[in-house]
């Protein structure tokens, strides 16, 4: 179905669907191509660039971290701390002296750095010393649930960074006397989460996205706020743990990418987690501009296409619009080309067929016209004849009817059918002119049925069908006689059983059909074309010549008069019937010919 309208529409239709096809094609494909390689460079940028952030976050976190370690192992390697811890003189003074020094160690500490929240010390007796910045906030039980003192001691000195229930970030570290390397106690400080949650804050502002940072046991150490359901997820699945640094997974239907970095000593994990709907965010822009270009070029390229289209196909237009004229009427109008390409020189060539096929048409028409004329007069003559005589066979089987019916039946029916002879008779002969009212020449056909009738009895049946509004069309006078005789003789009589003849009469796109329909014996099919044509198929044999040359002067009679468009259409099957059409121009009193 598609493939026949392509192959059938019009060469400028053609040229236009072509040009606008491979520029669309060509624009998509430059289109596609320069998108997913922006989308792949921002995706590959916004990584690098993710990774180089939290490179920076581990060595700000590290350098963070290692001032406060410095700070504690200063302050404790230039006090007396470690001899106060050592202590083992348990008079109430030497307990009171010790406690106010660790005391006043751990106030001079605490404000060193405005993050410190917390200063916790704890004895080799596990006897805990603290002081807070904040009395009302209890940062020593938050402590105190999380710390665990023997894995701050097996760790020999090195301190031990972890993250309270409520946010805040603590340092543990175990103290050695210095010169003995005896353990004496641990020092525990608890710092602001701001201090390490502002590196991320500003990173944040950077790159939208998850910012995690994970201590050497893997547990998160901040950010300090709520985390997000996406790394909920990362952190319950472990996915810091793949052996690539950048990664990707899929969480609720979203893509995301992971990138992973750890500081020396694998002390720090820093994790970015970065929905890649973020990172192509800013390709809507490239979208919009993309599918902007694109109608833009296509809406250019198909005005383009259509001027071009249309300049190609000028002389084809022209050399169409002369060829369906000349097809009409043979009237060549020449045509001027708009170029001398191949077309122009086929639109020249064209007007120099169409002089000579206008000089052989004129020529054949005006013959054509002086046979038609012989031809009408020939035919005329013919019908005159065939007016002035009855068929022979229908009069000497009247004649013989009338006198066996005078013998058997008694004289009403005779009388009868000599009344409808006699009239028929007058009928035929007396009317001149050839043309009449349809509702004449059915009325003669009535009469002429009638005695048929009386002939063969109850053999036959006539079915009539006639629109009243048609009844005063003009039609050529004795046109039905022929057909139905036709029927009988050709059709009924030779047929066992009853006859049924339907004479029918209708209008028909601005046309008079008549069609007498038999149940007979039907022809063949080279019989018909031989009755229509017998100039091209050889004439008929002897055999019922008289209908045969009414049915061929009817046919002949309507085509002279109003055209090839009018006379006859056989249908016929051998066995089951023939319907005899004859098609006439609707002619009213007014418009026929006499």
């Amino acid at each position: 179905m598609i493939k026949n309208y392509l192959v059938n529409m019009k060469l400028r239709t053609k040229f236009l669907i072509s040009f606008t096809a491979i520029i669309l094609v060509t624009v998509l494909m430059i289109s596609v191509v320069n998108y997913f390689v922006s989308v792949g460079a921002i995706k590959r940028n916004s990584g690098e660039f993710s990774e180089y952030l939290i490179g920076q976050i581990g060595i700000n976190l590290d350098k963070r971290t290692k001032d406060i370690e410095e700070i504690a192992f200063q302050q404790f390697r230039s006090s007396s701390l470690s001899e106060r811890l050592s202590q083992t003189d348990t008079t109430e003074e030497a307990i009171y002296f010790r406690n106010k020094y660790i005391n006043d160690y751990m106030s001079e500490l605490m404000f060193i750095k405005e993050d410190f929240l917390t200063v916790m010390i704890i004895d080799l007796d596990g006897k805990p010393y603290s002081v807070q910045r904040k009395t009302i906030q209890n940062y020593n039980k938050e402590l105190m649930q999380r710390l665990d003192a023997r894995e701050v001691q097996q760790k020999r000195g090195k301190p031990l960074w972890f993250q309270g229930e409520n946010g805040t970030l603590f340092m543990a570290r175990a103290m050695f006397d210095i010169p003995t390397a005896k353990y004496v106690g641990m020092i525990v400080i608890g710092l602001d989460s701001s201090y390490i949650s502002s590196i991320v804050t500003n990173v944040n502002q950077l790159m939208d996205g998850d910012v995690l940072i994970l201590n050497e046991n893997n547990e998160l150490f901040a950010p300090t706020v709520r985390r997000s359901e996406v790394a909920r997820y990362f952190l319950n699945n472990k996915l810091y743990l793949a052996s690539e640094s950048k990664n990707s997974f899929t969480y609720d239907g979203s893509h995301y990418i992971s990138t992973v970095i750890s500081t020396l000593y694998d002390k720090w994990k820093v994790v970015q987690i970065i929905d890649v709907r973020q990172l192509t965010r800013d390709t809507e822009s490239i979208t919009y501009w993309t599918i902007s270009t694109i109608l833009v070029s296509l809406l250019i390229a198909f005005l383009m296409a259509v001027f071009i289209s249309k300049n190609i196909t000028a002389n084809i237009r022209l050399l169409l619009q002369s060829m369906s004229s000349f097809s009409l009427d043979f009237n060549h109008h020449v045509i001027v080309p708009k170029s001398r390409d191949e077309v122009g020189l086929l639109a020249a060539k064209f007007n120099s067929m169409a002089e000579k096929i206008n000089d052989l048409f004129n020529s054949v028409y005006r013959e054509k016209l002086l046979k038609q004329k012989a031809e009408y007069r020939t035919l005329q003559f013919e019908y005159k004849a065939l007016q002035a005589q009855m068929n022979p066979h229908f009069l000497y089987n009247t004649l013989e009817s009338v006198y066996s019916m005078a013998k058997i039946k008694g004289e009403d029916e005779i009388g009868e059918m000599i009344y409808l002879l006699g009239k028929l008779l007058r009928e035929s002969i007396g009317k001149k002119g050839d043309v009449l009212t349809l509702q004449e020449e059915i009325s003669f056909i009535q009469n002429y049925l009638s005695i048929h009738k009386m002939i063969y009895g109850e053999k036959i049946e006539v079915v009539y069908q006639l629109d009243d509004h048609l009844m005063g069309c003009r039609v050529p006078k004795f046109i039905l006689q022929p057909l139905v005789e036709n029927a009988i003789i050709h059709g009924i009589e030779a047929k066992p059983g009853k006859g049924v003849i339907h004479i029918v009469c209708r209008s028909e796109e601005g046309d008079l059909i008549i069609e007498v329909t038999d149940n007979g014996i039907g022809m063949e099919a080279e019989l018909v074309q031989r009755l229509l044509n017998p100039e091209r198929y050889g004439s008929m044999d002897d055999t019922n010549k008289h209908t045969n040359v009414g049915i061929i002067s009817v046919h002949k009679r309507a085509t002279i008069l109003y055209g090839e468009k009018y006379g006859l259409t056989i249908r016929s099957k051998s066995g089951v019937g023939t319907t005899v059409q004859i098609r006439l121009p609707l002619l009213d009193g007014e418009h026929g010919q006499g």
